[in-house]
């Protein structure tokens, strides 16, 4: 197993059958051409699960629903349009590397191999917000969800599961992955 700790989680992650596609050298040349990419990515019960993880929960009380809910007719907020980003950018290089287009080839070989060919996905966002926040979860997985819909049909994606990190770690396809860091 693999050990990692980030944003107040430790995640233990399968060897042989997991990614962090950030660290990988076919996507360090495109880092820093507005490229993203989710946290972690692990083969779970046949399925590839995509995470991404938000500790949002030290933040200061300025932090508002306008920080993540987008407004008809106006921009997306930064954090809004930073998710729509990293699950669009991951889903991109997947599907390049299962495509095989040229660069993808090289991500294809960086893969874990039981993750070279297609395979069923799993999106999930964690976020951990102050309590005055956590209210609008349900608003902000329609609004995510209502922005990368089309996207995520091109993958055979039905939608991100978008999860506080308490419903994360009750979970079965995260639960044997993902604890709290002690305090």
């Amino acid at each position: 197993m693999a050990l990692y700790h980030e944003s107040g989680l430790q995640l233990d992650l399968p060897d042989g059958a997991h990614v962090r596609l950030g660290s990988t050298d076919s996507y360090r040349p495109l880092s820093g051409q507005h490229l993203k990419e989710m946290d972690f990515a692990w083969l779970h019960d046949g399925r590839l699960v995509l995470l991404e993880l938000k500790d949002f929960s030290l933040t200061t009380d300025a932090l508002s629903p306008t920080d993540f809910l987008p407004v008809k007719a106006q921009a997306g907020p930064r954090r809004f349009d930073d998710l729509v980003a990293k699950i669009t950018d991951t889903l991109m290089m997947l599907l390049a590397a299962w495509g095989a287009t040229r660069w993808g080839q090289g991500l294809r070989a960086e893969l874990p191999e039981p993750m070279r060919q297609p395979l069923k996905l799993v999106v999930a966002v964690a976020v951990n917000l102050p309590a005055h926040l956590k209210v609008h979860l349900a608003a902000l997985r329609a609004a995510l969800n209502d922005r990368v819909k089309a996207r995520l049909k091109l993958a055979d994606v039905a939608s991100v599961a978008l999860l506080d990190y308490d419903t994360l770690l009750q979970r079965p396809t995260f639960s044997p992955y993902v604890r709290r860091l002690p305090a």
